[in-house]
């Protein structure tokens, strides 16, 4: 799960990026500010290896209210963004959509084998 969180933070941060370039305004930015945070819990629980259930339950928080966010802005004034706008906010929204569902599954599985270890 640690390489995907750190993949999606890296595509984050180039999407953010890329917006920023492109568009010249601070708010193209957000996508890579949560590509940085999702991109630091990564990097910490591979370097803190006992407390990783706690950085990656922490990095699915981040990946719900990455998508959660696009999402409102998307259902209040989706017709009123430039289409750059409206690209950034489904690349986030698709993004941080995927990596919450994939970091659930991963914990669902993940709990259901220790239950059946036990």
């Amino acid at each position: 799960m640690l390489k995907v969180t750190n993949s999606v933070a890296l595509l984050l941060i180039a999407l953010g990026g890329g917006a920023f370039i492109v568009s010249s305004s601070p708010t193209a930015l957000l996508p890579a500010y949560v590509g940085v945070a999702l991109l630091v819990l990564g990097v910490l629980s591979i370097a803190f290896v006992g407390a990783r259930k706690h950085l990656m339950h922490s990095a699915s928080l981040v990946a719900l209210l990455g998508a959660l966010a696009p999402a409102a802005a998307l259902a209040i004034r989706a017709g009123q963004m430039s289409p750059l706008a409206l690209t950034v906010n489904l690349g986030m929204l698709a993004l941080c959509a995927a990596l919450f569902v994939l970091q659930v599954r991963f914990f669902l599985k993940a709990r259901r084998t220790r239950a059946a270890a036990l």
